[in-house]
């Protein structure tokens, strides 16, 4: 397989975004219809958060979208709660608590009422908003970007993990959907044109199973290959999990096993 330079993907449009954005919508409001009693109230690899407390956290970004104002009140939350957290994690957890406890048949439908709005708001946003400068303390490579990316990008991105997360934590196998090859192909672009890779040399990396693909990380000749499974490269980048199995020539190996980037 040829690899594609990850440095000249290029960023997706907004209509491509909201078509990965409005599948993960959909392919949430089918896992939320599936849970069952326990299953709301199993652990998850995001730090102390349950199911149902991704279920709110995702719930609270849709509110965030459709009600801007509530993004620095709970920032101003986020600050008194969890003081010794970066800003944009404790933020996330304010959403959380703010939704902890709520019956799950109102987490179902809030969840489906807000995202379709929220998505209709987001591909409607004119180019003036799209440009707002969004500052993310303590958030390495991000800490300043256009709300626009934001919306278009992290947010499709955040919902496809948190959903492996909660297959995870289900025992459920992760279907990542049609689009997984373009939302993992996006994340590459970032990896290699943000400040993510660094100065790691330069490598080819082949992702296997859902939304792979293989990729030429880095700016010189190639040093080695190193293949393994995208789902897991995801979780791995992210911070989800730290020992992910990597075959191939030892130097790309530690090239591809260390990078990390905010999701």
């Amino acid at each position: 397989m040829t690899a594609v330079l990850a440095q000249q993907i290029g960023r997706a449009d907004r209509q491509r975004c909201t078509v990965h954005r409005d599948a993960e919508i959909h392919a949430w409001h089918d896992l939320l219809a599936s849970l069952e009693g326990a299953e709301w109230h199993r652990r998850t690899v995001c730090d102390a958060w349950d199911v149902a407390d991704v279920a709110g956290h995702l719930v609270g970004q849709a509110e965030d979208v459709l009600r801007p104002w509530l993004f620095p009140l709970r920032d101003l939350k986020a600050k008194r709660k969890y003081p010794q957290a970066v800003l944009l994690d404790a933020h996330m957890m304010i959403q959380a608590d703010e939704h902890r406890g709520t019956p799950p048949a109102e987490v179902r439908a809030s969840f489906d009422k807000v995202w379709a709005k929220a998505s209709r708001r987001i591909a409607r946003n004119p180019a003036l908003v799209r440009r707002i400068r969004v500052k993310l303390e303590g958030v390495p490579g991000f800490e300043s970007i256009d709300l626009g990316y934001i919306q278009d990008i992290l947010l499709a991105r955040d919902l496809w993990m948190h959903r492996d997360d909660v297959c995870q934590a289900l025992g459920r196998e992760f279907d990542a959907g049609l689009y997984a090859e373009e939302i993992v192909a996006q994340v590459m672009y970032d990896v290699d044109s943000g400040p993510f890779w660094g100065d790691r040399p330069a490598v080819l990396l082949e992702l296997t199973g859902q939304g792979g693909g293989t990729y030429r990380l880095g700016r010189d000749e190639p040093v080695g290959r190193a293949a393994l499974d995208a789902v897991g490269y995801m979780r791995t980048l992210s911070g989800r999990d730290d020992h992910p199995v990597v075959t191939g020539d030892p130097v790309a190996v530690e090239a591809v096993s260390s990078c990390r980037m905010a999701f």
